[in-house]
């Protein structure tokens, strides 16, 4: 729910406005401004404040990392739950839609739920916030290597050595998935990839087999 509230462009004003020294009452009228309303009535905003108040999403305290904490969080009550559900975030550049569909849709057909950005980021989101969410609620990263998604600037930054190591800190396990002659990565060199290049069906079996075979627990993710 915090979430929601945070990604309201109207709180995502009061909050900015705030942390630039604003009061809360001040920082609601110039939100209101901003937003193009010509007659401000601050009564009108009163529900949405007060809601905003007890789900302490103008608390400036709550940042983005909070919420992949929280993410984190609600994972390991979901493995604590059903240590069988599986699920995979897809990373991948937008040429290779054709292909990531038709994965997602046969990941689901065997009973791996999927994180796919075209389902999940909304008209507003913050895009990076909503991946780094994606990633944590995540059991399994995906990387679809393709000519197009290895010289994708969005891509090179999830394969930096960096992030990488930032993921399996979440304990996330990343995936590479090569479905043509793409360069592997130095960050994931080390990693097995599901090699989808010569036969579709030969890489799926092989990437469910791998993700089936991965215990993921409430304790220790593996």
């Amino acid at each position: 729910m915090r979430e929601a509230l945070l990604r309201l462009p109207l709180i995502i004003n009061i909050r900015q406005f705030m942390s630039l020294g604003d009061d809360l009452q001040t920082a609601m009228r110039k939100s209101a401004t901003v937003a193009g309303e010509q007659s401000y009535d601050k009564t009108a905003l009163a529900p949405i404040i007060q809601w905003a108040n007890s789900e302490k999403a103008l608390d400036l305290g709550i940042r983005v990392e909070s919420l992949v904490d929280e993410a984190v969080a609600a994972k390991q009550v979901r493995r604590a739950r059903d240590d069988q559900a599986r699920v995979a975030f897809l990373s991948h550049s937008s040429k290779d839609k054709r292909f990531v569909r038709k994965l997602a849709a046969d990941l689901v057909a065997n009973g791996i739920k999927v994180w796919l950005d075209e389902q999940r980021i909304l008209v507003g989101d913050s895009i990076p916030e909503k991946i780094a969410q994606g990633l944590a609620e995540s059991d399994f990263s995906l990387i679809i290597l393709s000519e197009y998604s290895v010289n994708s600037d969005w891509v090179k930054k999830e394969l930096s050595g960096a992030l990488v190591r930032e993921i399996e800190r979440r304990k996330v396990t990343v995936m590479p998935i090569r479905i043509d002659s793409a360069k592997i990565a130095e960050s994931i060199a080390d990693k097995k990839y599901a090699d989808f290049a010569d036969s579709y069906n030969a890489g799926l079996r092989d990437l469910l087999e791998s993700i089936k075979a991965r215990e993921v627990t409430a304790n220790d993710g593996k």
